[in-house]
């Protein structure tokens, strides 16, 4: 009997000694697994990029046995609780209102480590986002808004340089002997157009004045004052209006015949369709839109940046960064080492392949000579502004009513 009792002793304890010793393998696995799932989400970021970072970050994944899944960002929801639902670990998302509202509703903890910015240029290190005295955006592309010359024009105008808008001026004014208007860009477009005039604004009054056209957006996005004649009328026309010099210079080419008024109804497939048909000699656009033209026709044309008589030490290009933010202190092993991955020279230079821009880094590979110019011209100047289409927390309905007051006050 005592022997019975015994052998049920020893059963009943190797039974929940098996049983302890499963509950703590399941519960290894769930910590292991947990500290191995992460989740991104991307807010308002370009197509391009997304499929970019996407690739690049399932390929980080499988290399490293993570679990990494993808969301996408409603910008018209709360923020935090996105985060908070989707137990969100790191946003990408690009200069301007993007990134300022993922900074601010990121965990007061959260950090992104600091040797991520030892092998960029200083102007793209000085683009580093800080919360409470902690590294927490950081920079992984930038776009950058160019000027396109003809060369094939240019060679037989009898010019030696464009650096100058007094050159830009000379070579438009040379080219309406060939065609009605040489001189276009995609003014349908809002966002654009609004970034192409505080790129004018900063090139001829400043950073300051661009500041405060960032600022006049804002506030009438943030605190619900937004009329669309009435903001644009503060912006071109009031007191101390910061975008006067650049509506007054797009109307001077208005006037002067060189740019085409079709342009308030041109997109960037039209400005594709311009270069191909070869009925404009000089455009503005982006290095992400360049990238979507017709290869061979736009060969025949070379970027130059946006000049200013001002030294380059004081110049601030509108050159669009895309971030990487970790918003939870609960993951960041991995979004450390996510990071620092994706700012490796290895990975810059996939990144600047797969999406045509420019890589953060001083010493990587390029896409081509487009995204060199453009690394070099934002290395030798201060740090890029976003571009005023994308400072303001616009609705598409309210983007296309600016627009549309823009273009009234210029024709």
């Amino acid at each position: 009997m005592k022997k019975r009792i015994l052998i049920l002793i020893i059963s009943i304890i190797l039974i929940l000694t098996a049983g302890s010793i499963a509950g703590i393998m399941i519960f290894n696995k769930h910590k292991t697994t947990q500290n191995n799932t992460l989740t991104i989400a991307f807010y308002d970021t370009d197509k391009s990029i997304k499929d970019a970072l996407t690739s690049l970050i399932q390929e980080y994944g499988q290399a490293n046995e993570k679990i990494i899944s993808f969301y996408n960002i409603d910008g018209q929801a709360d923020l935090s609780e996105q985060i908070n639902k989707n137990k969100v670990g790191l946003i990408i998302a690009p200069a301007g209102y993007a990134v300022k509202r993922v900074v601010a509703a990121a965990d007061e903890k959260a950090s992104a480590p600091e040797q991520s910015l030892t092998q960029m240029f200083s102007s793209m290190q000085q683009s580093a986002i800080s919360k409470n005295k902690k590294l927490l955006g950081v920079p992984l592309v930038f776009d950058n808004l160019e000027i396109n010359i003809d060369l094939s024009q240019f060679y037989t105008s009898g010019m030696t340089s464009i650096a100058t808008w007094r050159d830009i001026e000379e070579f438009a004014q040379g080219q309406k002997e060939k065609i009605d208007y040489p001189v276009s860009f995609a003014g349908a477009e809002p966002v654009f157009l609004l970034d192409l005039l505080g790129a004018l604004c900063e090139a001829f009054d400043g950073i300051d004045a661009y500041n405060n056209a960032a600022r006049i957006l804002n506030q009438d996005v943030l605190y619900n004052t937004f009329d669309a004649k009435e903001t644009a009328a503060r912006l071109f026309y009031g007191e101390d209006a910061p975008l006067a010099s650049s509506i007054n210079y797009l109307k001077e080419y208005s006037k002067n015949a060189c740019l085409t008024p079709a342009s308030r109804q041109l997109k960037h497939t039209d400005i594709n369709s311009y270069i191909k048909q070869r009925v404009t000699h000089v455009f503005f656009t982006t290095l992400s839109v360049h990238r979507t033209y017709d290869t061979k026709a736009i060969g025949r044309f070379s970027s130059i940046y946006v000049p200013s008589q001002e030294r380059p030490t004081q110049r601030h290009f509108t050159a669009t960064t895309t971030y990487a933010v970790p918003v939870t202190a609960s993951k960041k092993a991995l979004t450390d080492s996510l990071i620092t991955f994706l700012v490796s020279a290895e990975a810059q230079g996939k990144l600047s392949q797969m999406t045509g821009l420019a890589p953060v880094l001083a010493n990587c590979s390029t896409a081509d000579k487009q995204a060199d110019d453009a690394r070099f011209w934002i290395a030798a100047t201060a740090t890029p502004v976003a571009g005023l289409g994308h400072e303001a927390p616009f609705t598409k309905e309210q983007l296309e009513q600016l627009r549309n007051a823009i273009w009234e006050l210029m024709f």
